[in-house]
């Protein structure tokens, strides 16, 4: 539903301007003020409407802010900015100071973005907070983000608990982002995990790692196929 809102949102901001309806400005201050007020989709929507009226808006201080101000509310695509890693980089300087970056991504995670929840998790485990570390893992892995899976596993692997399920849902969660899936994929197979088994052979198949690239390798590929239809994952099979 939210994938379906945010199409239409951007069909309608990317309407011609002889057929507007509506005075941007006005709008775009509805739209702040309830930014203020704790709506982080009307933070992205104002987003949107600096980024329509001026293409280097997103460059500016005041992007930032307001994606700050929408991670600190919970939306995922804008606590995503901060860890941009190409230039140019508007977003770095926050990543970089834990002042500024813990507090929102804290926020954020309490506001329901799985997102945060990693990067939370990830800057608690720099700290040596690691109980903590694993609670917000774990919500992240909860609402499908298989970088908060992993590091769910890494750290249940480092306590000597069981890491079944979370490597697993790092192997195959359906938003993977820049965690490498392959290791974990492997892992979930070795613990008798068909689907894992599989997902493990795509990799092989289509030289791609999440959004990372990686080496193809059609008979490793085959194998890990033979071994998730031999644990019972039909699409496997006769690949």
């Amino acid at each position: 539903m939210r994938v379906l809102i945010g199409l239409l949102v951007s069909l309608w901001l990317a309407a011609p301007t002889a057929a507007q309806l509506y005075d941007v400005e006005e709008q775009r201050a509805t739209y702040l003020a309830a930014c203020e007020a704790g709506d982080r989709y009307a933070c992205g929507y104002a987003i949107a409407l600096y980024q329509r009226e001026d293409a280097q808006s997103w460059l500016t201080e005041r992007n930032v802010a307001l994606h700050i101000r929408a991670c600190t509310l919970g939306l995922d695509g804008s606590c995503w900015k901060f860890e941009r890693r190409m230039e140019p980089n508007p977003y770095a300087p926050v990543r970089a100071d834990p002042e500024r970056f813990f507090p929102m991504v804290m926020s954020g995670c309490d506001n329901g973005s799985t997102m945060a929840c990693w990067q939370a998790g990830t800057e608690l485990l720099a700290l040596g907070r690691e109980d903590e570390a694993l609670d917000r893992a774990g919500r992240s892995c909860a609402g499908g983000y298989s970088d908060g899976c992993a590091l769910q596993a890494d750290i249940e692997a480092s306590r000597g608990l069981d890491t079944r399920h979370a490597l697993a849902e790092a192997c195959y969660g359906a938003r993977p982002g820049y965690a490498p899936k392959a290791s974990y994929c492997e892992q979930a197979c070795e613990q008798g995990d068909g689907r894992a088994c599989y997902s493990r052979g795509n990799i092989y198949e289509w030289g791609r790692d999440g959004y990372q690239p990686s080496a193809r390798n059609a008979r490793r590929a085959s194998s890990f196929y033979e071994r998730a239809c031999e644990l019972g994952y039909e699409l496997a099979c006769g690949r």
